[in-house]
């Protein structure tokens, strides 16, 4: 995660409290890897939520990014959530607008997909582990 200001504590609690609920895809002893839920293209899929300022994200020259390493089986994926928006809304909606990213991050992953990478499959786990709907993250996103 990449924030500032007031975004950033807002930003670790809730990242803090979606790993809780994430651990089945989370947490490296899950045995993820020997089960295969979600096919075998990927191994590592690292979403970055990055929520900052107009002023500071032209000031760095950082742009989103989404890298995929298909011999390291690796995608890394930095979108960008609207600062603005972000710390005006309530904190239901600072939640979904987060757990948005998640799920645009999967799917820019899973439009690139040439092999059995399932991202439906995990969009639609990870939603369920999450209590949220996809209409409530279309909204949002």
């Amino acid at each position: 995660m990449e924030a500032q200001h007031e975004a950033a504590e807002i930003l670790r609690k809730i990242l803090t409290d979606t790993l809780c609920c994430l651990d089945f895809v989370t947490n490296k002893n899950a045995g993820l890897q020997d089960i295969n839920n979600y096919g075998t293209e990927y191994r590592l899929i690292s979403v970055i939520p990055t929520c900052l300022d107009d002023g500071f994200w032209n000031a760095s020259g950082w742009k989103e990014r989404k890298q995929i390493w298909r011999k390291k089986k690796e995608a890394d994926i930095r979108l960008r959530m609207d600062y603005y928006k972000f710390v005006n809304e309530t904190s239901e909606n600072q939640r979904l607008m987060f757990i948005g990213i998640i799920i645009k991050s999967i799917m820019a992953v899973q439009e690139k997909s040439i092999g059995d990478f399932q991202g439906e499959k995990l969009i639609e786990d990870i939603l369920h582990a999450l209590n949220v709907t996809k209409e409530q993250i279309d909204l949002m996103i």
